[in-house]
């Protein structure tokens, strides 16, 4: 029950945070420039391996230690100051010659202004970690839509008041501010302290062992980018993006706000003596059941959704998106591995399964200087598959989870793929033996249906755990209808 709570706070803080999002692009998008956007964008990506650095990893320490008290607390506040602090100055530093770099003195406008936000830091990071160790999601999730309907306005309200690519910039420092000022009236008298040397010991090796690991992953998902422009050229990459970007764009919101209240929650259960083994698996049946069908329902459909969302000259990318969502499909049960481990303090170990893929993953790339693109993407399934081993041996060395007994776990929910796919495939292949197969929204329409009618089916059917939350969501609906019929009867 709480957890259902949990991702019902968090799931509406996100749909409002994603919709004031796209609400500021929509209207900056119009009141500035592309030039103007682009020396922000530019300015940002510049601070991308930065905010690597910024918390050094504080925040999951403090999520997973087994006690955190006013001295762990105060020792992971100090890491992120010196290590918060220090990037501030560099960037400040390097700013006039970035802006010769790329030859626009707004770069190192943008980046004065952001600097600022890398001072605030310290006073908010570690304090939000704190909520989540807590399990504090009514706060957390008012934290994520306040400080997006402060950064629209400022961003909006600047971009009105001749501001240009300073107005995002504003946008996200007055953000920061009202958030540590939230934050002090929430939980007053615990942001403000000295910072000290003393203990910090442990939170620097966990946070450098952190850092390092994502950096690995943040070189790992640029790799394709880099490696297959410079071996392929660009136009293989753009196909491969679009491939790409179909699996991300659909599923990476509900990926992120299953694990805002994931990691927290696993490690809370972990320090209280549930068995890690079970957690994990019993955790990963249920969003493989949401999951699992989605992917594979997108690799059924990748091409009517490739044409009716970017158009007939990205028809290449339809069947590199297809694998590509099958690979990703295959690796549902172990989605969350990386925050699993984390959680149970394994940080060392989770940053060896990173290096492991990793590795694979450019030695598949590099296999570009003699095939095609088509090609490489198929031997991403090598990658997939060395995944799973360093996965599953990582997660058997930590909580002891047998690869036999996790797959029996997350059988029930593997086998709604055939149930929700079925429709789907019988409507793209009537459209394709009739003449149909340019009608693609209808298509796209039909089979979601008939893949949604698919998937409950499958999980009455065959009684999968999922059963009693849609029967919980269809009882909750209902007294809500219920309740407003009465109102307005009244």
């Amino acid at each position: 029950m709480a957890v259902r709570k949990n991702l019902s706070q968090m799931g509406i803080a996100h749909l409002i945070s994603f919709l004031l999002s796209f609400g500021s692009v929509v209207v900056v998008s119009r009141l500035l420039t592309p030039l103007e956007i682009g020396v922000y964008s530019v300015s940002v990506a510049v601070l991308g391996m930065a905010h690597i650095f910024r918390d050094f990893g504080v925040g999951q320490y403090l999520v997973q230690a087994r006690e955190v008290g006013r001295k762990e607390f105060r020792a992971a506040f100090s890491v992120t100051l010196y290590s918060s602090w220090l990037l501030a100055f560099v960037l400040f530093m390097a700013r006039e010659p970035l802006a010769r770099l790329y030859d626009h003195p707004g770069v190192a406008e943008v980046l004065s202004i952001l600097c600022i936000n890398f001072l605030i830091l310290p006073f908010g990071t570690p304090l939000l970690a704190l909520m989540q160790r807590e399990l504090q999601f009514h706060y957390l999730a008012t934290n994520l839509w306040l400080t997006n309907l402060v950064q629209t306005v400022v961003t909006i309200g600047c971009a009105f008041a001749g501001q240009s690519y300073l107005s995002m910039a504003w946008g996200a420092l007055v953000a920061h501010v009202v958030k540590v000022v939230w934050l002090n009236c929430v939980r007053p008298g615990e942001i403000i302290m000295w910072p000290t040397v003393r203990g910090i010991g442990e939170a620097f090796r966990f946070g450098s062992l952190a850092s390092l690991a994502s950096i690995i992953r943040e070189l790992g998902s640029g790799a394709p980018d880099l490696i297959l422009g410079r071996t392929l050229g660009f136009v293989e990459v753009a196909f491969l993006s679009r491939a790409n970007g179909l699996k991300k764009m659909l599923i990476a919101r509900v990926i992120a706000l299953v694990r805002s209240v994931y990691f927290p929650t696993f490690a809370s259960e972990l320090r209280s003596g549930v068995n890690g083994a079970e957690l994990f698996s019993r955790s990963m049946c249920y969003l493989v059941a949401i999951m699992a069908p989605i992917l594979a329902v997108m690799a059924v459909l990748a091409e009517p959704l490739i044409l009716f969302l970017f158009g007939s000259q990205w028809e290449r990318s339809a069947p590199l998106a297809s694998l590509i969502c099958v690979y990703a499909m295959v690796l549902t049960p172990y989605t969350f591995y990386s925050l699993s481990l984390i959680a149970a303090g394994e940080v060392k170990r989770n940053l060896a399964v990173e290096s492991v893929i990793q590795a694979v993953q450019v030695l598949v790339l590099l296999s570009s200087i003699w095939l095609s693109l088509e090609d490489v993407v198929r031997l991403f399934g090598l990658v997939t598959m060395a995944q799973i081993l360093c996965v599953q041996r990582a997660l058997y060395r930590t909580f002891g989870l047998r690869f036999v007994d996790h797959m029996r776990t997350v059988f029930p929910s593997l086998m709604l793929v055939p149930c929700s796919c079925l429709g789907p495939a019988l409507a793209v292949f009537y459209a394709m033996s009739n003449g149909l197969s340019g009608y693609h929204f209808p298509i796209l329409a039909v089979s979601g249906l008939l893949a949604g009618v698919g998937w409950l089916t499958g999980v009455f059917v065959l009684r999968h755990p999922m059963k009693m939350e849609v029967l919980t969501l269809i009882g909750t609906l209902n007294r809500i209808c219920f309740s407003r019929f009465r109102q307005n009867a009244k």
